[in-house]
């Protein structure tokens, strides 16, 4: 099974992605934590994206093809990106899931001010950025709110997934 955990910077994608995977016998796939391997000094230009997505599809088909369940935790911006991971999924006969996170916009502000994660280097001008440029869902999405519990948003997408 093939989860991909999408949402602008601070919305809780690492948060939810590292519980759901606890409760899936999952591993995660970050693209903040293959950027920080990849970049020294990271710039988030449209070259260096395309990389760290190369590399995270290039991981999670290994692990998809030794049947472990994968969960990828990334903004996946682009209907292009969503289309390469249901693509990977698809390729090796795998469930793919999509959860979009999002949060009221003033907790966000709170969580990357004072967000103490080492991989992360989005702030709120990379979340403005990453918001004009984020591209609307063609697939079925699973929404959450992350202001709630996580381990109540983590039951919402249970449900998705076996009911699938």
């Amino acid at each position: 099974m093939l989860v991909v955990i999408t949402g602008l910077p601070g919305t809780g994608k690492t948060t939810i992605a590292e519980a759901l995977a606890r409760d899936l016998d999952a591993i995660v796939f970050s693209t903040d934590k293959i950027r920080k391997m990849i970049f020294e000094k990271p710039v988030y230009n449209e070259e260096d994206k395309k990389i760290v997505y190369n590399e995270l599809f290039s991981q999670t088909s290994k692990y998809l093809n030794s049947d472990k369940n994968v969960i990828l935790d990334g903004t996946f911006y682009s209907r292009d990106l969503r289309q390469r991971a249901k693509e990977v999924g698809k390729s090796l006969s795998e469930k793919v899931i999509f959860v979009y996170c999002e949060t009221p916009e003033e907790l966000l502000k709170k969580r990357i001010t004072s967000r103490k994660d080492k991989y992360s280097d989005a702030d709120y001008g990379v979340y403005l950025k990453m918001k004009e440029i984020f591209e609307e869902f063609e697939e079925d999405v699973v929404r959450i709110n992350t202001a709630n519990p996580v381990s109540d948003n983590i039951e919402i997408i249970k449900k998705r997934i076996y009911s699938i």
